[in-house]
Parts: structure tokens; sequence; C-alpha cells
């Protein structure tokens, strides 16, 4: 199925931060601890991404935005591929992938075993975005991909945890992902803007066409 223009203009900006973050890489100016750097910022920019694909719903029905609803799919994937991304940065830069040394970290530290359980609840969401998947599970797809409210509460705390006392914005991710969910619950998931104006209407078309 051909991608929307919506899910091609989401796709560039999911790519931004992972650009940004290889020009600093290759001119030595990401920081002091260019690793850390990496495994916090692709790690911030997942939970951004999952925040964003959890709201593409609500807006849709407060704003007639139909056009969300593919770009929340390339939003999921790209949060995925972030979460991947910053797993591989600690495994591989910070461990060079040699278990006897994961291993124990994961053992001695809860907050990498929360989200090493996220990232591999993530993985079937990722695989079962295909659209032939899709129709194939029919609603148990629907059942599954419930589970990202879940997914999302670990990341939250995982990110929480490993933030080391640094809490305002794990704070403020939190409280959004909160009210999130709030606006998935009666009355307030069926509060939709009566008359929508037309750039909101044009804006809808183009990002679906």
């Amino acid at each position: 199925m051909k991608p929307t223009r919506g899910q091609l203009i989401t796709a560039f900006l999911c790519l931004l931060p992972l650009a940004v973050l290889l020009v600093e890489w290759h001119n030595g100016s990401l920081s002091a601890n260019p690793i850390e750097a990496l495994t916090q910022r692709t790690g911030r920019t997942a939970v951004i991404l999952l925040l964003a694909s959890l709201a593409c719903r609500p807006l849709r029905t407060l704003f007639g935005l139909s056009a969300l609803l593919p770009m929340r799919k390339t939003l999921g994937l790209a949060a995925f591929a972030y979460a991947a991304l910053h797993f591989l940065i600690f495994a591989g830069l910070d461990f060079e992938f040699n278990l006897s040394w994961i291993l124990p970290e994961i053992r001695q530290k809860f907050f990498i075993q929360i989200g090493l359980i996220a990232l591999i609840l993530l993985l079937p969401l990722a695989v079962t975005s295909l659209r032939r998947l899709q129709k194939r599970m029919g609603k148990n797809w629907q059942r599954l991909h419930r589970l990202a409210y879940p997914i999302m509460a670990l990341v939250l705390w995982h990110y929480f945890i490993a933030s080391k006392g640094d809490i305002l914005l794990p704070l403020i991710y939190i409280v959004f992902f909160i009210i999130l969910m709030l606006f998935r619950i009666p009355p307030l998931s069926k509060i939709s803007i009566g008359s929508k104006p037309r750039w909101l209407q044009r804006l809808n078309q183009f990002l679906l066409s």
C-alpha cells in the first residue's frame, strides 16, 4: 500500500534526531561522554515517539484528522527502531556485546530489566504492523496492540528510574501519558469539534494524499 504524504513527512521528521546524532558523533561534539549521550538521546526519542503515536487517536477524534491513523503506524515503528538502537548502543558500544559483562549489569539494575521487558513486548507490535498480518489476525491484532499502553507505562518507569534524580522530564511525560489515557475513557473519548474549520479539512486531505 502506498504511504500517505503524512507518513512520508512523519518518517522524515523521525529520522532527523538520528541525523543530528550522527553529525554530532562525527564532529565529536556530542559531550564528554558520547556513548552516554547516544544512549540517553535515543532512549528519550523513543519515549517521545511512543507518546506521539498514542496521541494520534485522541487527536483524530478531537479534530477529525483521519490522516493521523496511518501516521501512528510510522511513529510506532520509529519508536521501536530508536528503542532497539538505544539497547544496541548500551550492549554494543558500552559492553561490546560481551554477555559476561551485559548479563550481570542487567541483573544488578532493575531499570534495565524494565526497559528490556518493554523492548521485547514492542517487538511483536512492530512485526504485526504489516497490513497482511493485520488481516490474518483480525480482532486479535487489536487485542495485541492494546499492549502499547502497559508498554508505555514500563518505558516511563524505566526512564524515571534511569534519570537518577533528574526527574522533571520523566514527570512531564508521565503527566502527558495520563492525559492521553484519560482521553480514552468516556465521556472524554467522545469529545470532538463539531464544525471543523476549512484549513483543518484541507490539512487532513493534504496529509492523506
